[in-house]
């Protein structure tokens, strides 16, 4: 059996929010209050508090005393925070790749999130996901870089896979690209693999909100 994965109510609240957000349903502008969003959740008012913390912090909301008004992202929003990341994962996978140090969790969650894909296992793809990109930057040994990109995988990135589903078979191809880069010790082709596959994930972004 496998380790059982308990998600805060904050953090689903706040993901149930961002992706109402993103597929219109919560509109630019929109006022929203804790009490209307605990009862349309069935939940108490607490996690919707700290679910407004959290996407006030994202940039998607806008709090004001118990109330929030949805700002949403803006396409140069989105282009800005996609090229920020994909130069600063794509340094990380270069420098994981440099150390020439065997990149045990990066082929394990490279492995896991295989698995995850297989078994249809939504929640379990997106914990694995994060953790192929969290072991990337590990490995790159650079606290100061690590610290960034933790800062910078918030709102979007950890819960795009869920929103655009057909994304899940390009970034399993894209990771094996990756991981393979860092094992064989190929720094360039490991940063150039990263930023591909981070600038890939914002033109499918974009088409969908097109699209939408």
């Amino acid at each position: 059996m496998e380790p059982l994965s308990i998600v805060p109510a904050r953090e689903q609240v706040a993901a149930a929010l961002r992706k109402a957000i993103f597929e219109g349903e919560l509109k630019v502008g929109q006022e929203l209050t804790q009490d209307e969003i605990a009862q349309r959740l069935a939940i108490s008012r607490m996690p919707v508090r700290e679910a407004f913390q959290i996407l006030e912090r994202d940039g998607l909301l806008q709090l004001k005393k118990r109330k929030a008004i949805v700002l949403g992202q803006t396409e140069e929003d989105l282009i800005d925070h996609y090229d920020i990341r994909a130069l600063l994962e794509g340094e990380a996978a270069a420098k994981a790749a440099a150390r020439r140090k065997e990149p045990r969790d990066i082929v394990q969650a490279r492995d896991d999130v295989e698995q995850a894909a297989e078994r249809r296992d939504a929640a379990g793809y997106l914990q694995a996901n994060e953790q192929f990109h969290r072991a990337v930057w590990e490995a790159a040994d650079s606290v100061r870089l690590e610290n960034v990109l933790s800062q910078l995988w918030v709102g979007l990135p950890p819960h795009l896979p869920e929103l655009l589903p057909e994304q899940i078979a390009k970034s399993i191809a894209e990771h094996r690209l990756i991981a393979d880069a860092i094992l064989s010790g190929d720094a360039e082709r490991a940063r150039a693999a990263m930023a591909a596959h981070v600038k890939r994930s914002l033109s499918d972004l974009l088409k969908a909100r097109a699209e939408r």
